[in-house]
C-alpha cells in the first residue's frame, strides 16, 4: 500500500517513451506498470519500472519531449501500454477519490 501510493506523487523522474519502444535494450523488459488519475484534473499518467534502470519507478514522458504523457481515459492509458509497449503483465489502476466519474474509465 504504501508503494503505490508513493508511486503516485508527481515527483518521479522522466523515462522517455522511445526508450521504451523503439530504443529498448534488447534483452530490456518492462517489470511494473501503474496507471495513477490526478487529482487536479482527473487525467491519467503511466509509471514504469524496466529492467535496464533498476527497481526505481519512472513516469512516462512523450516520445520526445520531457513532460508526462496524459490520457482522458484509463482505458486509452492500458490501450497504450499493451498495444505500444508490449506489456502483457498485471496493470495497476489507482484512480484518485476526488474523480468517482464512471466516465472516466
Amino acid at each position: 500500500m504504501i508503494e503505490i501510493a508513493k508511486w503516485g506523487k508527481m515527483e518521479l523522474e522522466l523515462i522517455l517513451e522511445r526508450e521504451l519502444t523503439s530504443q529498448r535494450p534488447v534483452a530490456g523488459t518492462i517489470t511494473d506498470v501503474q496507471v495513477h488519475q490526478r487529482e487536479d484534473d482527473g487525467k491519467w499518467y503511466i509509471n514504469v519500472r524496466v529492467s535496464w534502470r533498476g527497481s526505481t519507478p519512472y513516469h512516462v514522458a512523450l516520445y520526445d519531449k520531457k513532460r508526462i504523457r496524459l490520457y482522458s481515459k484509463v482505458s486509452s492509458a492500458i490501450r497504450h501500454i499493451v498495444a505500444a509497449y508490449g506489456y502483457s503483465s498485471v496493470i495497476g489502476v489507482n484512480p484518485s477519490p476526488l474523480w468517482n466519474n464512471p466516465s472516466r474509465f
